[in-house]
């Protein structure tokens, strides 16, 4: 079984309010991205800093499960050893929680690339080890065993890891959209700027599809 497990306990400091409850086109963002990669797992784990975004985000969320960082000063890492103590899949799909137009083809990407290896990330000129998939065992076991891995990227230094060029992921994701993180309001307008462009050129599909005659 795969876990989808979603970081959201940054401090969204260059933000100013918590990345994970910003309203992208109607949804939430946390929304969002469970909905890019929650069906492909069997479980859905998100990973907080407080108990306070838990009690915002269980409305929001209500089928994931939640884990809480026990340390507020160890960054994304933190999330990923909370994270993995409550998964129960075997393989991990970690994504961002402020990566709204995450697209499920990467993580099937992903999912087909992994093999016998113990993750596999994305890689332009630095690997991504927050848009990834993970064993979950050997991670578990790592980070028990040392605390002093300090950042998700070294950990995938100490895994056999599958690297994704960028040409396989531009097959999957042309425009790379998976890739474009709300750090701020520019970043969120680009992002609204893409749905936009989006919906117009559905409606487009779909007015050619009816005045063709065609299903």
């Amino acid at each position: 079984m795969e876990t989808a497990l979603v970081l959201a306990g940054g401090e969204s400091r260059r933000f100013g309010r918590p990345k994970a409850l910003v309203d992208v086109g109607g949804k939430p963002m946390v929304r969002r991205v469970a909905d890019a990669i929650g069906p492909l797992a069997g479980e859905l784990v998100v990973s907080v800093a407080t108990s306070e975004m838990v009690s915002a985000l269980q409305p929001i969320l209500p089928e994931a499960a939640f884990s809480i960082d026990r340390r507020s000063d160890r960054g994304p890492i933190e999330g990923f050893r909370g994270g993995f103590d409550v998964a129960i899949g075997d393989r991990v799909l970690v994504a961002p929680c402020d990566a709204p137009l995450l697209r499920p083809e990467l993580y099937r990407l992903f999912l087909r690339s992994l093999g016998r290896h113990e993750c596999v990330v994305s890689k332009f000129d630095v690997f991504d080890p927050l848009r990834a998939i993970y064993r979950r065992p050997v991670v578990t076991r790592i980070l028990r065993s040392d605390e002093s891995i300090a950042s998700p990227s070294a950990l995938v230094d100490r895994l056999r890891c599958r690297f994704v060029d960028p040409d396989r992921i531009r097959a999957v994701d042309p425009d790379l959209s998976s890739f474009l993180d709300v750090n701020t309001q520019g970043d969120l307008d680009e992002v609204l700027a893409r749905l936009e462009r989006q919906s117009r050129e559905g409606k487009r599909r779909d007015w050619r599809i009816d005045a063709s005659g065609s299903p």
